[in-house]
């Protein structure tokens, strides 16, 4: 097998000696779904084809190429192979872009230790349900580098309704270095990432979740049943009249180092999270204002 050291993404190495796996390329101008495509000068046409070639628990990655973009109508892309990795090469507008033509397209990831990254998420139609779902009882995803663009029809019309939906017993999913943005009048948008179950060990960090909008509960969102070990760092949030982060109660772990940006009755509203520990997140109100006396929740006080 030949390794391609020398690709990069979004600056940063792909693929490496390490990696004992099969290499496949996907390309939807120059590609062609069939076993005797899938190699650089030959590449297939569809991630999810690609996909099917894949070995479970092999290492294998599948690197799609600078300008592809690729429809889901009424389909899934359905990650389903266990460790392998999906990774765009190119920057801005030169990355990978999914079209998101249908309310129930969706990726989803069902198989345990795969990953996404550098790809761009378009909406294409009115209330795209869920765009990445990780699915029940799936573990160990890595979400990387994500960005998400305002809906195709240019007046908020299209949005995701919850753009990373990660399911009961999802433990040790990490989200990190994603972008999420929605155009200024989108109305549907309830989640960037949201906890639906519980799940331990998640962690969500670096990421800009630019939101507002009539269903908005809260960038950060858990419901359902309450999640343990959570943590959520370095992250800027900004909302129009919600909390940044909304956790269910009793929810557990460590939020720190958060940025809310938001018009709510009090500081301490900016974060919803009663179980957690909080280490200098900060709430700010009106733009050309300050982070004042400095932090959201109650200070720690000696027993």
């Amino acid at each position: 097998m030949t390794d391609f050291n020398d690709l990069m993404s979004d600056g940063v190495p792909v693929g490496g000696p390490m990696r004992t796996g099969s290499t496949f390329f996907v390309h939807n101008g120059t590609g062609v779904d069939n076993t005797d495509h899938g190699k650089k000068i030959s590449p297939f046409a569809t991630i999810d084809y690609a996909i099917g070639r894949c070995t479970a628990d092999k290492g294998d990655v599948i690197y799609v190429m600078e300008g592809h973009n690729e429809g889901l109508g009424n389909a899934q892309i359905t990650v389903d192979i266990a460790g392998i990795s999906i990774i765009g090469l190119g920057r801005g507008s030169n990355a990978p872009r999914i079209d998101f033509d249908n309310a129930a397209a969706s990726i989803d990831i069902s198989a345990n230790g795969c990953t996404l990254r550098n790809l761009r998420l378009l909406p294409s139609v009115t209330i795209v349900t869920i765009a990445i779902d990780v699915m029940a009882g799936v573990t160990d995803t890595l979400i990387d580098g994500i960005e998400t663009l305002p809906g195709e029809d240019g007046a908020g019309v299209d949005e995701f309704v919850n753009t990373i939906d990660i399911k009961a017993g999802c433990s040790r999913t990490i989200v990190q270095s994603c972008i999420f943005t929605q155009h200024a009048s989108a109305a549907g948008v309830v989640a960037c990432v949201k906890l639906t179950g519980a799940s331990d060990q998640v962690i969500i960090r670096d990421c800009v979740m630019w939101t507002a909008g009539a269903a908005l509960v809260a960038p950060i969102n858990g419901d359902t049943t309450l999640s343990t070990r959570l943590l959520i760092e370095r992250c800027v949030l900004t909302t129009d009249a919600e909390p940044g982060i909304e956790l269910l109660t009793l929810t557990t772990g460590v939020i720190r180092d958060c940025d809310v940006f938001a018009d709510l009755a009090t500081i301490d509203a900016g974060i919803v999270a009663d179980a957690c520990a909080m280490f200098e997140c900060r709430y700010v109100e009106v733009g050309g204002e300050a982070s004042a006396t400095g932090y959201i929740g109650v200070p720690s006080v000696d027993d």
